[in-house]
């Protein structure tokens, strides 16, 4: 019931374009005078503008909302502090260079891959050292002793008491196989000089193939090669004392691989402590002190460039300095305005002198500029998450792409005044708006909207991929910007589709979706003309095509029209048998009724019509068609007919008017011609186009003379 109650409320506040007389008296019926679109109030529009001012200082105060309570140095916060605006402010020096030494210990140290001759004659003498002991525990024939003198021969570095343990391995077999087990995990893993100390848990590894991480807990160090070496021949099974004692034999034949390279470390190291950064940046919204906390000497840095900056803003400045910011930001939007005003009085005057479509203009833009600022504001969202995508969408599906476009910019231009937003974020709304009003100004299918989503979603993706080094990416972290980009578009425009069908009726303008439903033929309302009126079903079918023609000929809403033209004349259904195109026989019941009686039952079917679309809750833009297409006009025949029986003395010519109102849109006035025309040439004895062109500009003549379409909006041009 509130929902009706407010379409009702809306309709009366002198916007409703149900069927009112104008100009000439009151007419049948008792119904009000309605002024025509040219004599509405001129304030409307800068009434509208002047509460979308307010909204806008109100939400983007050009004057920072932060009082200059500020806690000092030591002093206990009463409230949570949060950054008015983006800024950037200084890091005290000692921590500075605490960060840059925590950045010197956590680099990862250089190490330089040996590779070449030495390594490969390293490798060779392990091979030769691990054959020899191969054969010498398969030798049979000797000693312990002899063998052990073969071995320290060979090899002078070893010690023989560890080569005698060996030689007196458990498992003989298997010994050799084990050591080669375990030299080949050394060398999987690197074996290097020396590591630096510090806290890192990488090393970068510079190979002829280029740089590579890897974990420093990976690298062996050459110190703790015999312990590690141990402990892998340990874990391949080998006894505790064999393997201490192999261990100790193999590190001799292990030479480092990797060699730490200290240029090159604090070569990165310096770089690193350049990286530093000598500023924080605060996002909006974000929390610089929190409450009940003692300030710290970094909060009250912090604190002091915001309020050196919110003087620069003009927050400490005094009443005539505020008054005069104030009047700056006021005039950017009232220029802003102006500009949307200009356009409007150029392109589209008439919607704008609407009170429901301008109040629906405003609402659009109120609800736009609310999300803009929960968006900024919010620094999960940013700059991706405006809602100019839901604003071009509903503009231009509700009052076609002229106004979208308009719109669009209006809105555009009302966040590029404010100082935060660079000029990355103007472009991104500027692109995604634009290819929003061009991808739904025709929309002919509901999956139309689905396209839309994917292009919406597409171009979002690669803006920000573009845009990663600006203003826009800064602001937010990489992964939520893509995730933001990925999900606006996408609720926007179901958003959007939501809020139609609820939008609407209460603007007094049906989208093209509305309109290609009522379009289809099999409309119940359609499926009776065709069965109780089928010369009134063909006439409105042959009026339809002709009026959707003309329609497009002159840019105008084709749509609209050929919609209007089907149900134009469904007032006639409940007497059909009363008008010529529905007689089938030469009895005319019109032969036994007096003129004026005649008249009231054929200007009946205005009324009759309304009641019914009203009953079949017909848009109101179609229904403006049933009163309009007629307009004003003299039911010349049954006024002749009056003439010749009672003569001049009695007969009003008011009484055999429709009761109008008179066209007043420019699709109101093309069906009002086609209506006309259709049924003139069809009672033409010859209808030659010579015939037929005549009878249309006699037709066209006679409707512009009598005053017909002085309030359409046909232009001399549109009209020829």
């Amino acid at each position: 019931m509130w929902w009706l109650r407010l379409r009702d409320l809306l309709a009366q506040g002198g916007t409703s374009r149900e069927p009112r007389t104008s100009g000439r008296g009151t007419a049948k019926g008792g119904t009000s005078v309605e002024l025509p679109v040219s004599e509405r109030p001129w304030y409307l529009l800068p009434l509208m503008g002047g509460i979308i001012l307010i909204l806008h200082l109100v939400l983007f105060p050009p004057i920072p909302r932060l009082g200059f309570d500020l806690p000092r140095l030591g002093e206990i916060a009463q409230r949570e502090i949060r950054a008015p605006f983006t800024f950037e402010a200084p890091i005290l020096e000692h921590e500075i260079q605490i960060q840059r030494m925590n950045r010197v210990v956590v680099e990862p140290p250089v190490l330089r891959e040996i590779g070449g001759v030495g390594t490969q004659s390293a490798d060779a003498r392990l091979e030769i050292w691990l054959g020899a002991l191969r054969e010498q525990l398969a030798d049979t024939t000797r000693n312990l002793a002899d063998r052990v003198s073969l071995l320290n021969l060979q090899f002078p570095t070893t010690d023989p008491g560890e080569l005698r343990l060996l030689l007196r391995s458990r498992e003989p077999d298997s010994l050799v196989v084990r050591l080669e087990l375990v030299w080949h995990r050394v060398r999987s893993h690197g074996v290097a000089d020396m590591l630096p100390t510090g806290k890192y848990d990488k090393v970068a590894i510079l190979t002829a193939e280029g740089e590579a991480l890897q974990d420093s807990d990976w690298i062996i160090t050459q110190s703790k090669l015999e312990e590690f070496l141990t402990s892998d021949l340990l874990a391949a099974g080998m006894p505790p004392r064999e393997a201490v004692q192999a261990a100790s034999v193999m590190r001799h034949f292990i030479p480092p691989n990797l060699v730490y390279s200290p240029d090159d470390t604090r070569q990165r190291q310096a770089a690193a402590q350049q990286a530093v950064p000598t500023s924080r940046e605060f996002i909006r919204g974000e929390r610089i002190v929190d409450q009940g906390v003692r300030v710290t000497e970094q909060q009250a840095l912090y604190l002091e460039t915001l309020a050196g900056l919110v003087r620069a803003r003009g927050g400490a400045d005094d009443f005539w300095h505020k008054l005069a910011r104030m009047a700056m930001r006021s005039l950017m939007v009232i220029m802003a305005l102006a500009l949307f005003g200009w356009l409007a009085r150029v392109h589209f005057f008439q919607v704008t002198r609407r009170l429901r479509h301008l109040v629906a203009l405003t609402v659009i833009l109120a609800v736009f500029l609310v999300g803009s600022r929960f968006a900024l504001d919010n620094p999960d969202l940013g700059a991706m998450a405006v809602p100019v995508a839901l604003l071009s969408l509903l503009a231009t599906v509700l009052f076609r792409e002229t106004i979208g476009f308009a719109l669009t910019l209006l809105a555009i231009l009302l966040l590029a005044v404010l100082p935060d937003n660079g000029a990355a974020h103007v472009f991104v709304w500027t692109i995604l708006g634009v290819v929003t009003v061009v991808s739904v100004r025709r929309i002919q299918k509901r999956s139309q909207f689905y396209q839309t989503i994917m292009l919406l979603t597409v171009l979002s993706l690669v803006l920000i991929f573009l845009l990663r080094s600006s203003d826009l990416s800064r602001a937010e972290g990489v992964s939520t910007v893509y995730l933001v980009g990925f999900f606006a578009p996408v609720l926007s425009v179901a958003f959007g589709l939501f809020l139609l069908p609820m939008i609407e009726p209460l603007v007094g303008v049906c989208s093209g979706l509305t309109l290609l439903e009522l379009s289809d033929l099999n409309h119940p309302l359609l499926q009776r003309m065709a069965l109780q009126a089928q010369g009134t079903y063909h006439h409105s079918q042959v009026v339809s095509q002709l009026a959707e023609q003309a329609a497009r000929a002159i840019n105008a809403n084709a749509l609209l029209t050929r919609v209007g033209a089907l149900f134009h004349d469904i007032g006639k259904l409940l007497k059909p048998e009363y008008y010529v195109e529905n007689q089938l026989s030469d009895l005319n019941k019109h032969d036994e009724l007096s003129p004026s009686m005649s008249a009231l039952v054929i200007s009946s079917h205005v009324k009759e019509g309304m009641e019914l679309g009203r009953r079949w809750r017909l848009p109101q833009a179609v229904l403006d068609f049933i009163p309009e297409h007629h307009g004003t006009m003299v039911m010349e025949y049954f006024y002749h007919k009056a003439l010749e029986g009672d003569g001049n003395e009695t007969v009003k010519v008011d009484d055999f008017r429709y009761p109008g109102p008179k066209p007043r849109s420019r699709e109101t006035a093309i069906l009002m011609l086609a209506d006309a025309v259709e049924a003139a040439t069809r009672s033409l004895a010859k209808p030659t186009p010579s015939r037929i062109k005549e009878m249309t500009k006699q037709i066209v003549d006679k409707r512009m003379l009598s005053g017909e379409l002085d309030d359409s909006g046909l232009t001399l041009s549109d009209i020829a």
